[in-house]
């Protein structure tokens, strides 16, 4: 029963886990190629630490079959990971504050620290669902609170449309 359980749990958070790392991996792209120009990930301006260039070498070996690699391909290949780790401490002081803090002005300009640490959250909470990990036992009510409202800091559209959709809080409700 608890494996069925979670099973339908983790199923209900695909809507809103999905918007939130579309929307996540959106935001910055777009502050990054408004900053950096519209090759961002590639062209060598944007000050990126070796661990996330590795990430990117990475994600264009996976892509090699196109040729050449559309930018929105490669930006869909980057891992959930890679878009978190670019709003780390390490980033602080040259991409949030220079560009990717743009794109978190909805949320009433919400810190660095703050918009990392949720979506770290977010992303190991993700990674449980992922690996088949039990989440059943969790606040799951307030999970999906907190997925909604980071995706609002980035677009409140995007966060009507997932909360609209989402079945996450008729599962949670259910027996």
């Amino acid at each position: 029963g608890l494996y069925e359980r979670n099973t339908r749990l983790s199923e209900a958070f695909y809507t809103s886990l999905q918007s939130c790392e579309v929307a996540l991996r959106n935001t910055i792209s777009i502050q990054m190629a408004n900053a950096y120009g519209p090759d961002w990930f590639k062209n060598g301006k944007a000050p990126l630490n070796h661990v996330a260039r590795d990430m990117i070498l990475n994600a264009e070996r996976e892509l090699q079959h196109l040729n050449p690699i559309p930018p929105g391909a490669l930006i869909a290949e980057l891992k959930f990971a890679f878009w978190v780790s670019l709003l780390a401490v390490q980033y602080d002081a040259t991409l949030w504050r220079k560009t990717i803090y743009r794109g978190f002005l909805r949320g009433g300009g919400k810190t660095r620290n703050t918009v990392h640490g949720r979506f770290n959250v977010i992303r190991r909470f993700r990674n449980r669902i992922a690996h088949h990990e039990p989440i059943y036992f969790r606040d799951l009510t307030q999970t999906h609170a907190e997925i909604l409202e980071a995706i609002g800091w980035m677009c409140t559209d995007t966060c009507a449309w997932t909360a609209h959709h989402s079945r996450a809080l008729v599962t949670i409700q259910a027996p």
